[in-house]
């Protein structure tokens, strides 16, 4: 089934209209199947890159996301490339966030972004008619009781990316990782907060207490390294499991690792990482499934297969696991694909179920042109690269990270 987003403006009790613009599109492939990635995107392509750090909605001060002096060095270096030109747009990014935070409904197969305006912000936006909210309409009842604004369930999301500290410096080919996650598994009155756990930034115990889950996604770090943030997380981790037994965690690609390794398993570089040094496997991955995965209660309602396509896109594995904890998939690059512990709060995988064959191709594409070789329209469009991807990823990988996330 194919989500579709759209946008509703509104001051106060009124509806704001443009009969010009159709404020909704498809979530595609090329979206990484994000809302916060496709309204990011249709938000551009509908106002032109309206600088929101210059609006009321600028309540989070996303600007600092962005690295102003990286990104105007570089910019006018980029020979255009189509594929990328919306990846290097900072405002894209500075927008993408803001989705993760901004209100939203579902009905159906349909996600709304609720974005209420002040009379000031219509400097920037362009609209022809408003209306008084109406309460036949459901998304506007739910607008005018506030339902959107209700919380009923807290999601900790820790970034972990310390390359870049989680600031855009207008790279070949970056995706907001807090973007991805969100607009793929965030629902209806759920609070997402992010934490740069490089820098330092953690969840105070206020919030602990009223955390569902915690998320950790990949990073372009070893769960290994001598690094003092790696060595605080896990303590971290350690002390919520202990401390705040209602929290579940998920750990995708690194937090899989680093996960395995704060319990007590092993994480070691692949053999071609070993051989060398910056090794990663990119592209398509078969993991095959042990058949009493599905008897998990919160798997249980989804489809029995014996196999699954997922992409792929790292250079370290899990050796062993720690006591306690089961794993449920393998594949040619690693032997520990899937795991759960025990009591069912902590679950992993260590391929990335939120990439898709098309953004694996972007990534290779971006790598590899960055050397200089070559063009990235070249190796984009080279049949070798394309092999790598030549399946398209499961849905079922995000349906089991989903179905953990809300369990």
């Amino acid at each position: 089934m194919q989500i579709k987003v759209s946008l509703i403006f509104h001051i106060g009790q009124q509806l704001l209209i443009n009969s010009q613009q159709n404020l909704n599109c498809a979530v595609l492939e090329s979206d990484g199947n994000s809302c916060a990635i496709a309204a990011a995107k249709l938000i551009i392509n509908k106002f032109g890159s309206v600088d929101i750090t210059k609006t009321s909605l600028n309540t989070h001060n996303f600007e600092k996301i962005i690295n102003w002096e990286a990104y105007f060095q570089a910019k006018d270096s980029y020979n255009y490339i189509r594929e990328l030109e919306i990846y290097r747009n900072p405002y894209f990014y500075l927008w993408t966030r803001y989705f993760t935070t901004a209100p939203i409904w579902e009905i159906e197969d349909h996600t709304y972004y609720i974005i209420e305006l002040t009379d000031q912000d219509l400097n920037f936006f362009s609209f022809n008619s408003r209306r008084e909210l109406n309460k036949k309409h459901t998304i506007e009842q739910v607008i005018l009781e506030g339902l959107h604004l209700k919380y009923n369930r807290t999601i900790i999301f820790l970034c972990v990316k310390d390359f870049d500290q989680g600031r855009y410096h207008a790279p070949k080919m970056y995706i907001d990782t807090v973007g991805l996650f969100n607009g793929i598994y965030r629902r209806k009155q759920e609070r997402w907060l992010w934490y740069n756990v490089t820098q330092g930034s953690y969840p105070d115990e206020d919030t602990l207490k009223q955390a569902n889950v915690i998320i950790i996604p990949g990073s372009t770090s070893s769960a290994y390294d001598e690094k003092a943030w790696i060595r605080s997380l896990q303590n971290f981790i350690l002390n919520v499991y202990e401390n705040h037994t209602q929290i579940k965690i998920m750990g995708i690609c690194f937090g899989f690792q680093l996960l395995a390794q704060a319990f007590g398993g092993s994480v070691v570089p692949c053999k071609n990482r070993i051989k060398h040094k910056g090794f990663y496997y990119y592209g398509n991955e078969k993991i095959a499934i042990k058949n009493d995965f599905f008897q998990i209660e919160c798997f249980k309602e989804l489809t029995q297969i014996d196999s699954l396509i997922i992409n792929k896109a790292h250079g370290d594995i899990v050796t062993k696991l720690p006591e306690k904890f089961i794993n449920y998939g393998s594949s040619k690059t690693a032997e520990n694909e899937i795991f759960i512990s025990e009591d069912l709060r902590v679950f992993g995988m260590q391929s990335h179920p939120e990439y898709t064959s098309q953004q694996i191709l972007l990534f290779i594409s971006g790598i590899q042109s960055s050397e200089g070789r070559r063009s990235f329209g070249e190796y984009y469009n080279d049949t070798n690269n394309k092999n790598f991807v030549k399946e398209k990823g499961d849905f079922l990988g995000l349906l089991m990270c989903h179905k953990f996330l809300q369990s």
